[in-house]
C-alpha cells in the first residue's frame, strides 16, 4: 500500500512539474465579464468609438475618438462621480498617449465630471512596442474604478529606427523619454541594493537572529539582546557606520540632483471641469417599462414610452448598453441589431410604445443578463433621430424578468 501511494504521489508530482513548464497561454481579453453587469451597463456607456488604423509601425499615430456618457442611472452604491480620467487600457506599454482632448479641450489630466455628463474624446496614440495588442478606451471614476469600452486589436510593426519618445525640455535641449536618466536610475539603484544586502547579510550570516529563532522570539522587544551575547558593541559601531553612509548618500543625491537638474516643473495634479459637449436640442423622451430574457433564444425584449416633443418625425437608431451598440435591423446589416415594432417614425407631438427586440448570445457570452443573480436590469441609451438629422442619445433603464415576454 505504501508502495502504491509513493507511485501516485510521484506521478503526481511529475504531472505538476511539467504542468509548471509549459509556457502560459497568452491572455486574449481584459477581463470585462468579471464586472458585474449592472455595473457595465449602468454606469458609462460608450459609442461611435473608431480606431484610425488597424496597424501601425513604432513611432506611428492612431487616433481613437468616441464618445461616454455617465448615466443617470449610475448606482448609488458606488462613489458620487465628481472626477473621472480618460485613457486607453493595454496589456502594457505597447502605446504611448501623445495627445488627448475631450469636448474640444486638451485634457491631459483628471476632468470634473457629473451623472449625465456627455464627454467627447480624441486620444492621440504612438506605437510602442512590437506585437498584437488588444487596446480599449477607459474611463476611471475616482473612488468607483474603471469601465472599459470597446476594443480593437492594433498590430505595431517594427520601424527601422525602433521607437523613440522625444520631447522638449525647458533648458531648450531634446531628450527621449525611453531612456532619459536610465543611468541614474541604475546607479542608485545598485547602490541601494549593495547596502540592503550588506545588512541583511551582516545579521543573517555572521548572527544567530535568524538560525536560532527559538532563542531570540524569547528575547523581550525593549532589549537589545546585549545580556545574552546577541548584539554587541562592535554591531551597534557597525550599524551606526551604515546609517551614516546612508544619511550621507541621501543628502549627497540631494545636492547632486539639485546642481545636474536646476529646471523642474512641479508635478500637475489641477483638474478642471470641460466645456459641455455640443449636442442637439431635447426633442424626444423616453422611458422603459418592463424587460425580459428568454435564456433558451438569447432575446431580450423591453417595452419602451417614446414621446415626440419635437417638430419633425422621429425614429429609433440604435440601443447601446456598456460596449455593445444594436443598430436598427432596418438600417441594413449588422453584427448584432435590433427590432423595434412598430418601425414606422414617431410623428411630433405623439407618445408611443415600442417594443424592443435583440437576439443575440453575447448576453450569456458577456455574463449581461446574469440569469439566477439577485439582480437582473437592461440599461443603456437609446438614439433617436428626427428628419433633419438631430440626434438625441436617451438613458432608459428596467428591470428584467428572465423568462419569454407574451
Amino acid at each position: 500500500m505504501r508502495s502504491k501511494l509513493k507511485y501516485i504521489g510521484a506521478v503526481m508530482a511529475a504531472a505538476i512539474a511539467v504542468v509548471l513548464a509549459l509556457p502560459p497561454a497568452p491572455a486574449s481579453a481584459h477581463g470585462e465579464t468579471a464586472q458585474e453587469a449592472f455595473l457595465r451597463m449602468g454606469t458609462v456607456a460608450f459609442w461611435d468609438v473608431k480606431y484610425s488604423a488597424e496597424e501601425v509601425a513604432q513611432g506611428e499615430e492612431l487616433t481613437i475618438t468616441g464618445t461616454a456618457k455617465i448615466l443617470e442611472t449610475y448606482p448609488e452604491q458606488l462613489a458620487e462621480p465628481k472626477l473621472g480620467f480618460i485613457g486607453v487600457i493595454a496589456p502594457g506599454p505597447t502605446v504611448v498617449i501623445k495627445e488627448r482632448t475631450i469636448n474640444g479641450a486638451p485634457a491631459p489630466m483628471a476632468i470634473e465630471i457629473e451623472k449625465g455628463g456627455v464627454y467627447q474624446f480624441k486620444m492621440v496614440l504612438q506605437g510602442r512596442r512590437v506585437g498584437h495588442w488588444h487596446i480599449h478606451p477607459i474611463f476611471g471614476i475616482h473612488g468607483a474604478g474603471s469601465l472599459i469600452g470597446p476594443g480593437q486589436y492594433v498590430d505595431v510593426t517594427e520601424s527601422a529606427g525602433g521607437f523613440t519618445n522625444d520631447v522638449k525640455l525647458l533648458s531648450g535641449k531634446t531628450a527621449d523619454l525611453e531612456n532619459i536618466g536610465m543611468g541614474g536610475v541604475t546607479f542608485w539603484n545598485v547602490i541601494w541594493l549593495v547596502i540592503g544586502f550588506a545588512w541583511l547579510l551582516y545579521w543573517i550570516v555572521p548572527k544567530p537572529t535568524v538560525t536560532r529563532l527559538p532563542v531570540t522570539s524569547q528575547i523581550p522587544l525593549n532589549t537589545d539582546g546585549g545580556a545574552y551575547g546577541l548584539i554587541t558593541k562592535k554591531d551597534h559601531r557597525v550599524m551606526n557606520v551604515m546609517m551614516g553612509a546612508t544619511i550621507a548618500l541621501v543628502v549627497g543625491g540631494m545636492l547632486w540632483q539639485a546642481q545636474a537638474y536646476p529646471d523642474k516643473m512641479p508635478q500637475q495634479v489641477l483638474h478642471f471641469a470641460p466645456e459641455d459637449a455640443v449636442v442637439d436640442a431635447k426633442f424626444v423622451t423616453a422611458d422603459a417599462s418592463e424587460a425580459a430574457f428568454d435564456p433558451a433564444t438569447d432575446t431580450v425584449t423591453a417595452k419602451v414610452t417614446v414621446q415626440n416633443t419635437g417638430s419633425s418625425p422621429a425614429s429609433v437608431e440604435s440601443f447601446t448598453t456598456s460596449t455593445l451598440t444594436f443598430p436598427v435591423a432596418e438600417k441594413g446589416s449588422a453584427e448584432r441589431s435590433v427590432q423595434i415594432s412598430p418601425a414606422t417614425p414617431i410623428a411630433p407631438g405623439e407618445t408611443r410604445e415600442l417594443t424592443m427586440s435583440m437576439t443575440d448570445a453575447v448576453w450569456a457570452k458577456e455574463r449581461l443578463m446574469p440569469v439566477g443573480e439577485s439582480r437582473m436590469q437592461l440599461t443603456g441609451v437609446l438614439r433617436l433621430q428626427d428628419e433633419a438629422g438631430h440626434e438625441n442619445f436617451v438613458t432608459i433603464q428596467s428591470f428584467v424578468t428572465p423568462s419569454a415576454m407574451a
